[in-house]
């Protein structure tokens, strides 16, 4: 049976301080705004790449081949049929087997500034620990043969803060941008529909979301950093943020990393303490009643408060007040890649001769939790 085609067609305005990119398909469209200083704005359009990988969940979805009507880059549609492919195996509930081409396949060479080891990279940065560690990292120097230099740091609207939430981006940029601005990295802001109008799947899609996001600086930058949530030793699939899909998502001229997957978020929350900016900074938070800035008590806030105490460090400003052995009682975990999270909490916390009621409360509630997930099978 011959699947329907999804047509998609990207275009640009430009304008001081500002790019918009729309891509029109079947009666939508989706666009990104982009906003910052102009010498860090994306360069022109060559290739229209952000359009496959912005659609692809949504084709696969509808059970629609993609269509890009403009040049992509052909390493880019190799690396996409295996996309498609593995979802379609980890999710067929959720996702159909499509084709994607486009009117002009172009071959894009790796290209790195001669200038720099490593070349040029953008970093997603919500100000989480995640995206602060990753950016800590690469501009200390400390990563290695694999150290970027940041151009940018970018901070999405319309992901985890909706766009109409226009205070709590407010918030959210205002500590962002202070904390970049310690490092020398501009902030660059898009504004964005892509969450509200193709997401299915929200925890299966946010990685090509994101890095979509990134993409935009394709020719300027040649790499995209995502701070990692899961480590090494504990990867969850299938997952929306892991280093086997972005190596999918990536193109010969712009690669995207799963950065910093080598540490536990405890060590990364010890690897910022020399940091204050950030420390201060710190936004983990995306389900208390004042989105942009930390709650305090949700699960997120009170396993990252015991990701410092785990390490004797004390609590940053941004995440005040210690957890009681109430509140880490009741923590509840949603999926069950989130106990080794706990179990390492636990583990450093013994190693380090942490001495503490919490940490005994923590042992208690992470066996609560495993009786939970076991039963819940």
């Amino acid at each position: 049976m011959k699947k329907h085609s999804l047509k998609a067609y990207l275009s640009e305005t430009r304008s001081r301080g500002s790019v918009k990119r729309t891509v029109k398909f079947d009666d939508k469209e989706i666009w990104w705004d982009i906003s910052g200083d102009d010498s860090i704005l994306p360069p022109r359009l060559t290739v229209h790449d952000i359009a496959a990988t912005g659609l692809v969940f949504f084709a696969m979805h509808h059970g629609k081949n993609l269509h890009v009507d403009g040049p992509v880059s052909a390493s880019l549609l190799e690396n996409l049929e295996d996309l498609v492919v593995s979802w379609v195996n980890w999710r067929p509930d959720l996702y159909q087997r499509i084709s994607i081409s486009a009117a002009e396949e172009v071959r894009t060479p790796r290209k790195s500034s001669p200038s720099v080891i490593g070349g040029q990279a953008v970093a997603a940065f919500s100000g989480g620990l995640d995206a602060s560690f990753t950016a800590w990292r690469h501009v200390s120097g400390e990563v290695g043969r694999r150290n970027k230099k940041l151009i940018a740091g970018v901070l999405i609207h319309g992901f985890d803060i909706p766009i109409d939430a226009h205070q709590a981006f407010e918030t959210t940029y205002k500590t962002a941008a202070e904390s970049l601005r310690s490092l020398g990295v501009p902030i660059a802001v898009i504004k964005t529909n892509w969450r509200a109008q193709t997401s299915v799947n929200w925890n299966l899609e946010f990685g090509a979301g994101v890095s979509t996001c990134l993409r935009q600086w394709q020719g300027m930058a040649d790499t995209a950093l995502l701070g990692s949530d899961d480590d090494y030793r504990n990867l969850a699939l299938p997952w929306g943020g892991n280093p086997i899909t972005y190596a999918m998502l990536s193109s010969s001229d712009f690669r995207v990393v799963y950065d910093g997957a080598e540490f536990s978020r405890t060590e990364k929350a010890e690897g910022i303490t020399d940091w204050p900016t950030g420390l201060r900074n710190l936004r983990v938070c995306w389900q208390g009643p004042l989105t942009g800035k930390n709650c305090g008590i949700c699960e997120k806030c009170l396993r990252t408060k015991m990701n410092f105490l785990a390490v004797g460090a004390p609590l940053p400003e941004s995440l005040s007040g210690l957890p009681t052995v109430w509140q880490i009682l009741r923590i509840r975990t949603r999926r069950a890649s989130q106990l080794p999270t706990l179990e390492e909490i636990i583990e450093t916390g013994s190693e380090r001769k942490i001495a503490g009621i919490w940490l005994a409360a923590l042992k208690v509630s992470l066996l609560k939790n495993k009786l939970s997930m076991r039963f819940l099978r």
